[in-house]
Protein backbone atom coordinates (compact mmCIF):
# COMPACT_ATOMS: atom_id res chain seq x y z
CA UNK A 1 0.00 0.00 0.00
CA UNK A 2 1.57 3.54 -1.11
CA UNK A 3 1.73 6.26 1.82
CA UNK A 4 -0.71 8.76 1.15
CA UNK A 5 0.92 12.13 0.28
CA UNK A 6 2.33 14.40 2.90
CA UNK A 7 0.15 17.60 3.50
CA UNK A 8 1.40 20.43 6.16
CA UNK A 9 -1.40 21.43 8.39
CA UNK A 10 -2.06 24.35 6.92
CA UNK A 11 -2.70 22.60 3.55
CA UNK A 12 -4.79 20.15 5.11
CA UNK A 13 -6.95 22.91 6.71
CA UNK A 14 -7.51 24.50 4.00
CA UNK A 15 -8.43 21.61 1.59
CA UNK A 16 -10.88 20.00 3.98
CA UNK A 17 -12.87 23.10 5.24
CA UNK A 18 -13.37 26.04 3.91
CA UNK A 19 -14.51 28.71 6.27
CA UNK A 20 -16.76 30.98 4.47
CA UNK A 21 -18.74 27.62 4.76
CA UNK A 22 -18.62 27.81 8.52
CA UNK A 23 -21.71 29.57 10.85
CA UNK A 24 -21.40 32.71 12.32
CA UNK A 25 -21.08 32.49 16.47
CA UNK A 26 -25.20 33.89 16.25
CA UNK A 27 -25.98 30.50 14.51
CA UNK A 28 -27.53 32.70 11.51
CA UNK A 29 -26.04 31.10 8.12
CA UNK A 30 -24.75 33.56 6.17
CA UNK A 31 -25.86 34.10 2.81
CA UNK A 32 -23.21 33.50 -0.70
CA UNK A 33 -24.11 36.00 -3.04
CA UNK A 34 -23.39 34.09 -6.69
CA UNK A 35 -22.81 36.73 -9.54
CA UNK A 36 -24.81 36.62 -12.53
CA UNK A 37 -23.56 36.71 -16.34
CA UNK A 38 -24.67 40.35 -17.46
CA UNK A 39 -28.04 40.71 -19.19
CA UNK A 40 -29.12 43.44 -21.76
CA UNK A 41 -32.62 45.37 -20.21
CA UNK A 42 -32.93 47.19 -23.15
CA UNK A 43 -36.09 45.71 -25.45
CA UNK A 44 -36.03 46.31 -29.30
CA UNK A 45 -38.42 48.25 -29.84
CA UNK A 46 -41.31 46.81 -32.40
CA UNK A 47 -41.21 46.88 -35.88
CA UNK A 48 -43.21 48.65 -38.00
CA UNK A 49 -44.78 46.21 -39.62
CA UNK A 50 -45.73 44.60 -35.96
CA UNK A 51 -46.77 47.90 -34.77
CA UNK A 52 -49.05 48.41 -37.59
CA UNK A 53 -50.54 44.83 -37.09
CA UNK A 54 -51.17 45.43 -32.99
CA UNK A 55 -52.99 48.84 -33.85
CA UNK A 56 -55.31 46.55 -37.35
CA UNK A 57 -56.00 44.20 -34.48
CA UNK A 58 -57.23 46.80 -32.25
CA UNK A 59 -59.17 48.53 -34.40
CA UNK A 60 -61.04 45.32 -35.55
CA UNK A 61 -61.89 44.17 -31.93
CA UNK A 62 -63.54 47.17 -31.11
CA UNK A 63 -65.36 47.78 -34.07
CA UNK A 64 -66.65 43.74 -33.88
CA UNK A 65 -67.95 44.89 -30.64
CA UNK A 66 -70.16 47.29 -31.39
CA UNK A 67 -71.91 45.00 -33.93
CA UNK A 68 -71.89 42.23 -31.61
CA UNK A 69 -75.42 40.43 -31.23
CA UNK A 70 -76.80 42.14 -27.81
CA UNK A 71 -78.14 39.82 -25.33
CA UNK A 72 -81.79 40.29 -23.94
CA UNK A 73 -79.28 40.44 -20.38
CA UNK A 74 -77.51 43.16 -21.23
CA UNK A 75 -80.66 45.39 -21.65
CA UNK A 76 -81.97 44.36 -18.06
CA UNK A 77 -81.57 45.75 -14.80
CA UNK A 78 -79.35 43.71 -12.11
CA UNK A 79 -80.63 41.11 -10.03
CA UNK A 80 -81.57 42.38 -6.66
CA UNK A 81 -79.36 41.67 -4.09
CA UNK A 82 -80.41 38.97 -1.61
CA UNK A 83 -82.11 39.90 1.22
CA UNK A 84 -82.75 37.57 4.56
CA UNK A 85 -85.74 35.93 5.66
CA UNK A 86 -86.33 38.43 8.74
CA UNK A 87 -86.23 41.82 6.31
CA UNK A 88 -88.43 39.84 3.95
CA UNK A 89 -91.12 39.52 6.58
CA UNK A 90 -91.32 43.09 8.10
CA UNK A 91 -94.15 44.95 6.39
CA UNK A 92 -96.60 42.06 5.37
CA UNK A 93 -97.68 42.49 1.80
CA UNK A 94 -94.89 45.29 1.48
CA UNK A 95 -92.83 43.88 -2.11
CA UNK A 96 -89.50 45.87 -2.53
CA UNK A 97 -89.85 47.51 -5.94
CA UNK A 98 -86.91 45.70 -7.39
CA UNK A 99 -88.20 42.43 -6.51
CA UNK A 100 -91.69 43.73 -8.02
CA UNK A 101 -89.95 44.25 -10.94
CA UNK A 102 -88.22 41.29 -11.59
CA UNK A 103 -91.65 39.73 -10.99
CA UNK A 104 -93.29 42.43 -13.69
CA UNK A 105 -90.75 41.21 -16.08
CA UNK A 106 -91.57 37.34 -15.33
CA UNK A 107 -95.21 38.35 -15.87
CA UNK A 108 -94.58 39.71 -19.24
CA UNK A 109 -93.10 36.91 -20.39
CA UNK A 110 -95.75 34.69 -19.74
CA UNK A 111 -98.61 36.97 -20.86
CA UNK A 112 -100.84 36.74 -23.62
CA UNK A 113 -99.46 38.41 -26.78
CA UNK A 114 -102.73 41.37 -26.90
CA UNK A 115 -101.14 41.99 -22.33
CA UNK A 116 -97.50 42.18 -24.47
CA UNK A 117 -97.81 44.30 -27.23
CA UNK A 118 -99.91 46.68 -24.40
CA UNK A 119 -97.13 46.17 -22.26
CA UNK A 120 -94.51 48.44 -24.36
CA UNK A 121 -97.23 51.65 -24.69
CA UNK A 122 -97.25 51.19 -20.86
CA UNK A 123 -93.51 51.16 -20.07
CA UNK A 124 -93.27 53.80 -22.92
CA UNK A 125 -95.91 55.79 -21.07
CA UNK A 126 -94.46 55.23 -17.58
CA UNK A 127 -91.14 56.81 -18.40
CA UNK A 128 -93.14 59.78 -19.94
CA UNK A 129 -94.77 60.49 -16.50
CA UNK A 130 -91.60 60.49 -15.09
CA UNK A 131 -89.79 62.75 -17.17
CA UNK A 132 -92.66 65.28 -16.04
CA UNK A 133 -92.24 64.84 -12.00
CA UNK A 134 -92.93 62.71 -8.99
CA UNK A 135 -96.85 64.36 -9.33
CA UNK A 136 -97.07 63.81 -12.28
CA UNK A 137 -96.11 60.14 -12.40
CA UNK A 138 -98.15 59.02 -9.38
CA UNK A 139 -101.22 61.24 -11.34
CA UNK A 140 -100.76 58.74 -13.92
CA UNK A 141 -100.64 55.58 -11.88
CA UNK A 142 -104.29 57.22 -10.33
CA UNK A 143 -105.29 57.19 -13.58
CA UNK A 144 -104.43 54.24 -15.21
CA UNK A 145 -105.56 52.57 -12.42
CA UNK A 146 -108.82 53.60 -12.94
CA UNK A 147 -109.04 53.38 -16.25
CA UNK A 148 -108.57 49.32 -15.69
CA UNK A 149 -110.79 49.13 -13.11
CA UNK A 150 -114.69 47.95 -13.56
CA UNK A 151 -116.40 50.40 -11.94
CA UNK A 152 -119.39 49.52 -9.47
CA UNK A 153 -123.46 49.86 -10.24
CA UNK A 154 -123.81 53.42 -9.84
CA UNK A 155 -120.60 54.30 -12.16
CA UNK A 156 -118.36 54.59 -9.63
CA UNK A 157 -115.30 53.40 -7.61
CA UNK A 158 -114.57 53.31 -4.12
CA UNK A 159 -111.89 54.99 -2.66
CA UNK A 160 -111.25 51.67 -0.66
CA UNK A 161 -110.79 49.33 -3.77
CA UNK A 162 -108.46 51.78 -5.02
CA UNK A 163 -106.49 52.00 -2.01
CA UNK A 164 -106.24 47.92 -2.38
CA UNK A 165 -105.15 48.23 -5.83
CA UNK A 166 -102.42 50.64 -5.00
CA UNK A 167 -101.48 49.37 -1.61
CA UNK A 168 -98.04 50.42 -2.17
CA UNK A 169 -99.16 53.99 -2.46
CA UNK A 170 -99.32 56.31 1.08
CA UNK A 171 -103.03 57.37 1.03
CA UNK A 172 -102.08 60.74 3.11
CA UNK A 173 -99.08 61.43 0.72
CA UNK A 174 -99.70 60.35 -2.34
CA UNK A 175 -103.08 58.51 -3.19
CA UNK A 176 -105.40 61.44 -1.96
CA UNK A 177 -103.53 64.36 -3.17
CA UNK A 178 -103.20 62.66 -6.89
CA UNK A 179 -107.39 62.34 -6.25
CA UNK A 180 -107.59 66.25 -5.44
CA UNK A 181 -105.32 67.20 -8.37
CA UNK A 182 -107.09 64.77 -10.87
CA UNK A 183 -110.60 65.97 -9.51
CA UNK A 184 -109.68 69.84 -10.00
CA UNK A 185 -108.05 68.97 -13.60
CA UNK A 186 -112.11 67.18 -14.43
CA UNK A 187 -110.47 63.90 -14.84
CA UNK A 188 -112.20 62.54 -11.70
CA UNK A 189 -115.26 63.16 -9.78
CA UNK A 190 -115.00 62.83 -6.18
CA UNK A 191 -118.10 61.81 -4.40
CA UNK A 192 -118.89 61.59 -0.50
CA UNK A 193 -121.95 60.68 1.05
CA UNK A 194 -123.41 61.88 3.82
CA UNK A 195 -123.88 58.54 6.06
CA UNK A 196 -120.17 58.29 6.35
CA UNK A 197 -119.18 56.28 3.96
CA UNK A 198 -115.70 55.85 2.46
CA UNK A 199 -115.45 58.34 -0.62
CA UNK A 200 -116.15 56.84 -4.25
CA UNK A 201 -114.42 57.69 -7.30
CA UNK A 202 -116.13 58.35 -11.11
CA UNK A 203 -113.74 58.44 -13.99
CA UNK A 204 -115.03 61.09 -16.37
CA UNK A 205 -112.14 61.25 -19.13
CA UNK A 206 -110.90 57.25 -19.79
CA UNK A 207 -106.93 57.25 -20.27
Amino acid sequence: MSAAPHLDDDDAATTVMDRSALPPASGTRVSVAYSEPPRDTVVDPLSRWRRAGAALGAAFRSFAQRFRRIRLSDRLPPLPPPRSARATHVSVGVVPHDERGEQVLLDIMRAARPYQDAAVYVANYAIALRKLGDDAHAEGIVHFALSRMRPDNDGCVSVARLRDRLSDLSYSGTLAPALTRLSAAGIVTLTVTEDGAAPRVRLRIPL
